[in-house]
């Protein structure tokens, strides 16, 4: 019999194992979190965005409201949009309890987007980078690591 099939009974029901083994790995491949304008990974739609050109509402109906603006008030009347997707996972150690405790167990990428607007509401700059984001992990002594 071949050694997969062995989890199955006679009757064609799952064996406990087997059932545990299928709900740790549903458990673990969906243990993945993400957060923000996800648009942002798209280059096809953030190559839409063309500076000298699009306005502000090209601008919201590819990606919507942006999660923070910044105003530079130096008589320019620039404003910055400021748009983010972050992925969050975790890796194999943290499914071991006594090594989750001691190891770092979640890897988080965050991807930032940046659109500068002129006084006239037109791009003057498109600015993207990815940082991988380094996530302290608080050993059981209290010291962050």
């Amino acid at each position: 019999m071949l050694p997969l099939l062995r989890g199955w009974c006679k009757d064609g029901t799952m064996t406990v194992w087997l059932k545990l083994l299928t709900l740790g790995f549903l458990l673990i491949s969906s243990a993945c979190v993400s957060a923000g304008t996800k648009a942002i990974k798209d280059a096809g739609v953030v190559s839409q965005i063309e500076v000298g050109k699009s306005t502000r509402s090209d601008v919201v109906a590819l990606l919507g409201y942006p999660l923070a603006a910044a105003h530079k008030d130096q008589g320019l009347g620039e404003v910055t949009w400021h748009y983010y997707f972050a992925t969050a996972y975790p890796n194999a150690t943290a499914f071991i309890p006594v090594v989750k405790a001691y190891t770092r167990n979640l890897n988080e990428t965050t991807r930032v987007l940046s659109v500068t607007f002129n006084k006239n509401g037109t791009v003057k700059a498109l600015d993207q980078e990815q940082i991988p984001l380094p996530v302290q992990q608080v050993d059981p002594t209290g010291k962050k690591s």
